[in-house]
Formats: C-alpha cells, structure tokens, sequence
C-alpha cells in the first residue's frame, strides 16, 4: 500500500525528505485551520485563515516544482512569522501557539543538520524576545483572561506539535534506515563492479603475456634468422640493405610488443627494477650502436661523448637503462632530418646525467607540460607521420623513478630537444672477470665432442639454436625434443650432456619441472649438468620461478645469437673445470 501511493506522487516528490517537508506543510495548514475554527479572537481566526491560504499556495507551489531548500525555508519564516503576529494579537507571551517554535528548532536539527537547528533556535529565541517586548509596551495586557474558550485552541496545539515532535524522529529514522539501505545496495554494486574490474583487469593481463609470448617466439626466429643472413652475406650490399631494412621493421616491431608488456605491468604496478653489476661504458656504447646502421646513410652527425669521471662499473638494472636510452636515441632520431643527434654521458652531483639532444623538430612549452603522460604525443600529427605509441616516454619516466632517478626535457620548437636523465650511479668494485668472455671457441672436452639437448617445442627455434650451436661447435652433436617430459628421458637413457637449452612455455612438460627434475636427479652428473633458459616469457613471476629451479643462466626470446654463444661458452668452461677438480 505504501509502495502504491510513493508511486502514485509525481517523480520530483518520491524521495523521503520531500515526501516528509510535504507532510509538514499539511500539518501546518490541519494547526492553521484549527485556529482558524477555534479561536475566540476574531483577529487570531483572521490570521489563522489568512496563513491556511498562504500554506495551500505553498504546498501548491511546492508540488509543481519549488526546490525543497526554498520551501523549507520561506515555510520556515512563515511560521514564526504567524506565531509572532498570534502571539502579539493575543496580548500575551503564554499563549499555547509558541509550542510551535520548539517543533521547528527540532525539525531543522533532525532533517537539516545541527547547525540549522541552532539557526533556528536563535530565530525562535528571536520570535520570543519581539513578543516580550510587545508584552512590555501593552499596559492592559496582564488583565486578558484565558479559560475554558481557549481550552481548544491550546488542545489543538499541544496535539499537534506533539504529533509533529513524534513524527520528525520517526520520518528522521526512516531516512536513515533507506539511506542505509541505499548505501547498501550501492556498496554491493560497487563490490560486484569492482570483482568484475578485476577479473577484467586479469584478463587483461593473461591475455598481454599470452599475446607477448606467442608474438615473440615467431620474432626469435625473424631476427634470428635474419642476423644469420647478415653474416653470410658480406659481399653482396644490396641484398644486405634489404636484411637491414626487415632487421629495423623487425626491431621496430619488438619495441611495440615491449612497449605494450611494459605498459601492462605498469598499469598493475608489476614493472620492476632489477640491479646488476655492469659496466656502464659498455652499456651506453651497446645502446648508442644500435642506432648506428640507421644513420649511416643519412646525413645525421651522430656522436657519443663520455666523461673520463664516469664511474666504470656501476650497479643498476642494466637492462632498463638500455631501454631508457634506446627509446630517447630512437626518438630523436626519428624527429631529426639534419643536423646531429648526441649521447653526452657525465658526472652529475646525484650520480650521473645522460643527455641525449638533437637539433630536430622541438616543442612548444605546451607540448611539453604532457610529453611524459601515457598515449601522448606532442601534436596530433605526429602519429600520422611519424608513427609511435605515445608509451615510449611515459615508461622510461616511470622507470627512472624506480631507479632513484629524474627524466626531464629542455626544448624549443624548431630548435630541437634535450632528454636529460639523471641516476643515483656510483662507482663498485669490479666483479670477478669471467674467463668464458674470451672468443675461444671449445669444440672438444676430454677427448669427447659436446653433446646439447634443446628442448623447445617450436621446430623453428630449435632449428635457430641448432644452428647457433653448430656454427661455433661444427663437432657438436645436437639432439632436439619437443617438451619436458622427454628431456627427462633423455637423461634416463644414461648418456652424458654437455649442456641443456631449455624453454620455459611447453605443452605436457614446461621447462620448470623438467629444470626441476634434472637439478633433483639423484646422480651428480646430471645434476651438474648446465641448464640454459630460453624463454618468450617475461613475466618476471614466472622468470623468478624459472630461476629458482636451479637454471645456469636465462636469456630472454629474442635471443641475440653471440650472448647465447658466450653463455655456453662460460658454462661449459665451468662444467670442464669442476670435472678436473
């Protein structure tokens, strides 16, 4: 029944505290009109009807629009307005009608707040002291009698305004109880959106690391394939400018899928800094030379300066500094026609500062304010033109603040640009040199030719790696399987391996119980035996995991093929060595 009324009112009008201002209003106009028919002074019931018109209009007003605010308080004046002038008529501050006064302090406290209460409790007090005053200038006042002729108007207010006490904390629970419910009911919205968000956001992820992972295992054998191409072909320029444009293409497309990956752990607060021991000359040429087969036919000035007080070996993640400075090379590469592009390496108070500068395209101050804000470029041609995924500044931005360090720009349009990035780098001891660093090449050990088990289940890739292998150690015997499960049965045939290459993502047996099984094995042989990972795979959760298994070493898809080659030649160096001992 209640529902059916609630919607029987016009919209504007179903929430309770208009609901409940309207039901005030009523009340007021039912005490009026008890005055009206009541009261023994024709001045009073003058008054009393005068107000009951007053209200209608009000109520009137109130059901066709008038805000709930504006009513409140215009019916708030009204009625200590009425009860002033009732007050005065009757010649007397004991009159019943002032009860009136201490319901509409109680009303403002419930519905409006403490504060409106109060307001109106001085207003009230206010009402009062007028009256008083009146009384004082009234000399005859005293002799008005009051008996049983008023018994019903003073029954009337005392009942009502009773009722109105009643009923304001009743109406005032009952708005709490459905905000409570409100709140309620939003709080398991919230709570079901916020799951879907999540699992959403899950999805996200798994489906980015899926999509990272089978995009680079085909870009392993793309480049790998492609470097192999390069060195047979030495003597023939324009077949090599066509490798060198599929290696840019295909670099190019690498730095998108990292970038993507990138962006995804950045989202989830997965991006991390991982710290290594390294040499910092090294790195920043590694990163500098990159770019050296795109300017060679151009007439860029490309050059690398580098302090003699830079720190020779530092401690940092190596490989986020290199992506750092291979994305702001490549930047100012691609916005730079002529001129020069530079690399200055120097001593900073905080470490060390990278600038890299052009003398290309430049920015505006406005264009500047974002350039490190996620999917932003410095003009809405620049995609157009020249390509990008607005996500190249906004992570090595993200990632110098991991490292302790500040990105930062200086630019003018048409004067070209500055990165400057500054890093907490200090100088540490050199770590222990590493024979296998040497070009030897080691074809035979103990009078035995070497013996690799690759274990990838991709064919291409074993075939890349075969290939790597096989190159260096042409004796070398190569044997190839397709998942965990049979490299472990490899091993149960009692037959020795120099060393194992071992993918992380295969079906039946991944490579992290098959490292597992191998490194648990109860012969030492096979224990010892070098695990290398190869994996396409750089959720560093499951990097960690892969680690921990007990691998030798672990190279990420796309593989370079002369640091796979190093990293088979330190460990095999380390294998002969125990051997002897």
């Amino acid at each position: 029944m209640k529902t059916r009324l609630i919607l029987a009112l016009p919209a504007h009008l179903r929430d309770p505290r208009k609901r409940y201002t309207g039901s005030v209003i009523l009340l007021c106009i039912l005490a009026a009109l008890m005055g009206a028919l009541t009261s023994p002074l024709a001045a009073v019931r003058m008054q009393c009807a005068i107000m009951v018109l007053v209200m209608i209009l009000m109520l009137f007003l109130f059901v066709k629009g008038l805000s709930m605010d504006k009513t409140v308080h215009y019916g708030s004046m009204l009625c200590v307005v009425h009860v002033t002038v009732l007050t005065c008529l009757s010649q007397t501050i004991y009159t019943s009608v002032q009860a009136w006064l201490f319901l509409l302090c109680v009303s403002h406290f419930y519905v409006r707040g403490w504060r409106a209460g109060l307001l109106w409790t001085f207003v009230s007090l206010f009402s009062l002291v007028i009256s008083v005053v009146y009384f004082m200038q009234v000399p005859d006042a005293a002799d008005i009698g009051f008996g049983v002729v008023h018994a019903a108007t003073s029954f009337s207010d005392y009942l009502l305004v009773t009722l109105g006490i009643i009923v304001v904390p009743w109406a005032y629970k009952n708005r709490f109880d459905q905000a409570l419910i409100d709140s309620e009911h939003r709080q398991c919205e919230l709570l079901l959106r916020q799951k879907d968000l999540e699992r959403t956001l899950q999805m996200r992820e798994q489906f980015i690391a899926t999509v990272s992972h089978e995009l680079r295992t085909p870009m392993n054998a793309i480049l790998g394939f492609n470097h192999v191409l390069l060195e047979r072909l030495q003597g023939k320029p324009q077949a090599r400018k066509v490798l060198e444009y599929t290696q840019q293409s295909a670099d190019h497309l690498m730095t998108v899928i990292n970038d993507v990956l990138d962006y995804s752990q950045f989202s989830s607060g997965r991006l991390q800094i991982r710290s290594e021991t390294f040499e910092l000359r090294q790195t920043v040429n590694a990163a500098f030379e990159m770019f050296t087969p795109h300017v060679e036919n151009t007439t860029l000035r490309y050059t690398c300066e580098m302090d003699p007080d830079v720190p020779v070996w530092v401690s940092a993640d190596r490989h986020r500094l290199m992506q750092i400075l291979v994305n702001l090379l490549g930047n100012a590469i691609k916005f730079t026609h002529q001129g020069e592009v530079s690399l200055q390496v120097s001593p900073h108070a905080d470490g060390v500062v990278f600038r890299v500068s052009d003398s290309g395209l430049g920015m505006t101050p406005e264009q500047q304010e974002g350039i490190f804000e996620r999917f932003h470029q410095a003009d809405v041609s620049i995609q157009s033109q020249y390509g990008g995924n607005g996500l190249g500044l906004a992570i090595s931005n993200r990632l110098a603040h991991l490292m302790g360090g500040q990105l930062g720009v200086h630019s003018a349009l048409g004067q070209g640009a500055q990165f400057w990035l500054v890093l907490p780098l200090v100088a540490v001891p050199a770590p222990l040199a590493r024979d296998s660093m040497r070009p030897t090449v080691l074809t035979e050990s103990f009078g035995q030719q070497r013996r690799f088990l690759v274990v990838d289940d991709h064919p291409v890739n074993r075939l890349l790696v075969r290939h790597v292998l096989q190159r260096h150690w042409p004796e070398a015997e190569v044997v190839e399987v397709e998942n965990g499960e049979k490299a472990l049965q490899a091993f149960e045939q009692g037959v020795p391996w120099d060393l194992v290459l071992m993918d992380m993502v295969m079906p039946v047996m991944d490579g992290i119980e098959a490292t597992r099984g191998i490194k648990a094995s109860l012969q030492e042989s096979v224990r010892r035996t070098p695990v290398v990972g190869l994996t396409a795979n750089v959720n560093p959760q499951d990097l960690a995991l892969f680690e921990q298994v007990g691998l030798d070493a672990l190279l990420l898809k796309p593989f370079i093929a002369d640091h796979l080659r190093k990293e088979v030649e330190r460990l095999l160096k380390l294998r002969d060595s125990s051997l002897i001992r």
